[in-house]
């Protein structure tokens, strides 16, 4: 059954398949750039937004994670929500068909469905997210009790977003330490130095982190497999362990009907849009851009969206995706900013900062979605923020309604 046009639906027709960063700041870019030209409605196979990044600091007490009903979050900006998941494409006809056998029209698709998670070592604890907040902090009661041992956190190859893995650590040996623990914790990473993606300075900043917490590093390691008491990796040897814990290896959606890599991952342009298919883009952990995170993927998502926008028949010229790596590490003693360029030039573009170096100050950084969670109480926005960012129209009413935990 096709599911055509409502009468609401009478302009341009934007459908944004997934509702997590890429999802969400596609969305509120559209209502800003284009409110009376576009109608936008969102699929998505999750029914919540998870504050994500703050799952490393729940299993210490030290925060929890928000979590709102996507939902209600679209229907504040006045975007339309369907639940479901998306089985195929047809860009000939413009159908999105849903594994409910229900099919959507539109005019332009962008696909902000995410990758897919897997466990990257045979035999260890993986850590992929909120719902492994609380094996995890079983795991570390357990440690606790056990006396003398060694834990390793594992960072695997391939498409992969390591700095949780360093944040669980830090907070882990930090825990430790302060409850006169004796267990001693290291990190095997395929990376040539910590964290060496935000470039020398930001590299050689975790590097003290991580001796001032006695975290030995184990770097150009290919962790496989825990067995017997020790992490095997690639090209050769092993590491003996007691315990290991490991982030996650990640997938592309492959949907039917679109390209993709041998991976899943959807190829697209800096603009957003997919190869060699009409009115069709896709940003976020789901495309082939080797960095899956918050940051690169809401900045994927603002090219796809002035595209889209473009497309509609509003005034303005896209901007090619400009790919700016920024993150919060929280862990040690303190919190520490990093930001990077990811140009491909010559010289090292990285900035490291206790102070902040984006504004609103959260670990997710989006255009748009940053100062909308700051107006949820995430963050509070700065009085000096660029105020283009924050004008879409929100239904106040439907705001107040949103439900959320903190």
């Amino acid at each position: 059954m096709t599911r055509t046009k409502t009468a609401r639906q009478r302009g341009f027709q934007a459908l944004i398949v997934g509702g997590g960063v890429a999802g969400l700041e596609a969305m509120l870019a559209l209502r800003a750039l284009a409110p009376e030209l576009v109608d936008v409605e969102v699929v998505s196979a999750e029914a919540h937004f998870y504050y994500r990044p703050l799952a490393v600091a729940e299993p210490f007490g030290l925060g929890k994670v928000h979590r709102w009903e996507v939902a209600d979050l679209a229907r504040s900006v006045g975007a339309d929500f369907s639940f479901g998941v998306l089985a195929a494409v047809d860009t000939n006809r413009r159908e999105a068909r849903l594994a409910s056998g229900a099919v959507i029209e539109y005019d332009a698709l962008l696909i902000a469905s995410g990758a897919r998670a897997h466990e990257a070592v045979e035999g260890a604890l993986a850590f992929r997210g909120p719902a492994d907040a609380e094996p995890f902090r079983a795991l570390l009661d357990e440690l606790e009790s056990r006396g003398t041992t060694r834990l390793l956190f594992a960072i695997p190859s391939g498409p992969v977003w390591p700095l949780p893995v360093y944040e669980l650590a830090l907070l882990s040996a930090q825990e430790f330490e302060q409850r006169d623990v004796d267990v001693r914790v290291s990190v095997v990473t395929s990376e040539p130095s910590p964290l060496a993606l935000f470039g020398i300075r930001a590299s050689a900043t975790v590097r003290s982190l991580l001796d001032a917490r006695g975290i030995e590093v184990w770097c150009s390691k290919y962790p496989t497999a825990f067995t017997e008491g020790r992490l095997s990796c690639v090209p050769d040897g092993s590491i003996a362990a007691d315990f290991v814990v490991a982030g996650p290896r990640l997938a592309g959606p492959a949907i039917e009907g679109l390209p993709s890599d041998q991976s899943g991952f959807i190829p697209v342009d800096e603009y957003g849009r997919i190869s060699e298919r009409e009115n069709a883009y896709a940003a976020g952990d789901g495309t082939t851009f080797p960095i899956k995170q918050g940051g690169i993927a809401a900045a994927q998502a603002d090219a796809a969206a002035e595209s889209i926008a473009r497309l509609a028949g509003a005034e303005l010229e896209p901007h090619p995706f400009r790919p700016v790596l920024r993150a919060l590490l929280i862990g040690g003693d303190r919190t520490t900013f990093m930001s990077v360029e990811l140009t491909g030039g010559s010289g090292d573009t990285s900035e490291v900062s206790e102070e902040a170096l984006w504004w609103p100050a959260g670990k997710i950084v989006g255009r748009y979605l940053s100062p909308f969670l700051a107006s949820l109480g995430v963050r509070e926005p700065h009085p000096q923020a660029d105020e283009d960012v924050l004008r879409i129209e929100i239904d106040e009413a439907a705001l107040h309604e949103i439900k959320w935990e903190r």
